[in-house]
């Protein structure tokens, strides 16, 4: 069978099926983003959580990257209607508040800036025991005399202290990976998270309790000058195939490219077989999955 190219050589007939009909795959854009926030009190995310699983005992993690000189700039805070900060987070060390008490490690940590920082809060009703964790380290503690749960209703705001009017309070750096789950997690466990470093799925081991995620974090509405950038992660590498489990043929890839098999003097004239095209159709789809 023949091809009737017409008044078109073949070989610009068959780049333009090519290109049209079998498009090169797109690069992945799944490489995992941190939250950037403005440095005014118009850049925030906000939203209503639900709180009644972490309550009674909750470990709050992220990894913050401090971008503005001060120690009150405040990443997280949690507001209800008996408690403007019914918790509150700094980046520095200062602010380690839940029910309006403040727990302050600030003389404790060196927080240098534009350098991704690991920071973890636990606390609990049964104890009363607040814990105070940068890049692994338990740095301190302290017991708080109301063992109240945390109450529901609330809203956390992402971005600056929302209860001041102060611009010092501002954060201005980034997130990522800030997740709250539903247990106070041991020594071991926050060190080991710190240990794998920010580029792992580390948090996903603890889904069971993961009850506040990054995922929705970043699902949420972002007001002002808030936007996700890349974090300096690689994408994520896909799981190896289980064993017992049949593995694909191996391919044997083409070591010249597209423009090479269609400069071939076979497919530079005016009649191309059928045999040509699926050839060409063939390799373009090697190529396109290297």
């Amino acid at each position: 069978m023949k091809i009737n190219t017409g008044m078109f050589p073949s070989w610009t007939i068959a780049v333009f099926l090519l290109l049209t009909v079998f498009p090169a795959p797109a690069a992945s854009s799944d490489t995992p983003k941190s939250l950037q926030f403005g440095n005014t009190f118009s850049d925030y995310v906000k939203f209503t959580p639900d709180m009644s699983r972490v309550k009674n005992a909750h470990t709050l993690c992220a990894w913050v990257r401090k971008m503005l000189s001060g120690t009150v700039r405040s990443w997280l805070t949690y507001t209800t209607i008996g408690h403007g900060y019914e918790l509150l987070i700094s980046d520095a060390g200062l602010y380690n508040y839940i029910h309006d008490q403040s727990y302050n490690v600030k003389n404790l940590v060196t927080v240098p800036l534009n350098t991704w920082t690991h920071q973890c809060q636990s606390w609990s009703t049964s104890t009363g025991q607040m814990r105070v964790y940068y890049n692994g380290t338990l740095i301190g503690t302290n017991t708080f005399s109301n063992r109240a749960p945390l109450e529901e209703g609330g809203y956390i705001l992402l971005g600056h202290d929302s209860g001041s009017p102060g611009s010092s309070e501002v954060f201005g750096g980034q997130l990522l990976k800030l997740n709250m789950f539903g247990r106070v997690l041991t020594d071991e466990e926050i060190a080991g998270m710190y240990s794998a470093g920010m580029c792992s799925e580390v948090e996903k081991n603890y889904d069971d309790v993961r009850f506040i995620t990054w995922e929705r974090i970043l699902s949420e509405t972002k007001t002002g000058n808030v936007s996700e950038v890349e974090s300096g992660c690689p994408a994520p590498v896909e799981e190896e195939e289980e064993e017992g489990e049949e593995e694909e043929e191996e391919c044997v890839c083409p070591t010249h490219s597209m423009w090479d098999v269609l400069l071939e003097e076979k497919y530079l004239n005016q009649n191309m077989t059928e045999e040509n095209l699926n050839e060409l159709k063939s390799t373009w789809k090697i190529l396109g999955e290297r």
